[in-house]
């Protein structure tokens, strides 16, 4: 996990430095969907996206984006089978996410300072899954291959700032010992614009 982490941000760094840039800070509220949702139905309240994107024409953006979110479920007395041997117990079932992105985004023409905008993204996403009872535990982790479209609003509020909301899908593949795990993805946050 903390490699990750340290990958991500080594990821996005560099290309902070490029003029015409914005950076997008936000707090997603995540629903898990598919193979996830099997293993954790509970919404995920814990999270942070990150963003830099370089203006490319007047309309579009590329850029790259990472962040982390945390999904949490306490299973009540439950049997957990892993290969050939079973467990059970009161399980504490996590699974960290870490979305690593390339990406574009359109931004449409809107109402005074009011912008829809669209994108698509290519990349990984690295997933840890944990399953504790007990004194017992379990993990396992993935880099899934991942394709992330994103619809949102973008409302200008000043000079250089901007509130956002947009929704993400990372959808992901099967990859390492864990099937695709995607999720949806609310964003709400600011955009700074450098000028």
């Amino acid at each position: 996990m903390k490699t990750a982490i340290i990958v991500s941000l080594m990821a996005i760094g560099p290309v902070c430095g490029f003029a015409q840039g914005n950076f997008m800070i936000s707090y997603p509220i995540s629903f898990p969907m598919g193979n996830m949702h099997d293993y954790i139905g509970n919404t995920s309240f814990r999270g942070i996206s990150l963003e830099f994107n370089k203006k490319v024409a007047p309309n579009q953006t590329v850029g790259i984006e990472t962040g982390w979110n945390v999904f949490y479920q306490h299973v009540d007395q439950k049997v957990y089978t892993e290969g050939s041997s079973s467990i059970s117990g009161v399980q504490y079932r996590y699974t960290n996410s870490v979305p690593i992105i390339a990406g574009g985004k359109y931004y449409f023409e809107g109402h005074g300072h009011i912008h829809p905008y669209a994108g698509v993204g290519l990349g990984t996403l690295y997933v840890s899954r944990t399953t504790d009872f007990g004194i017992f535990r379990i993990e396992s982790d993935a880099w899934q291959f991942c394709i992330r479209p994103e619809l949102g609003i973008d409302a200008k509020i000043g000079p250089a700032e901007s509130l956002f909301v947009g929704a993400k899908y990372y959808w992901a593949f099967n990859g390492g010992d864990l099937d695709a795990q995607p999720y949806v993805s609310i964003n709400i946050g600011f955009k700074f614009t450098n000028l």
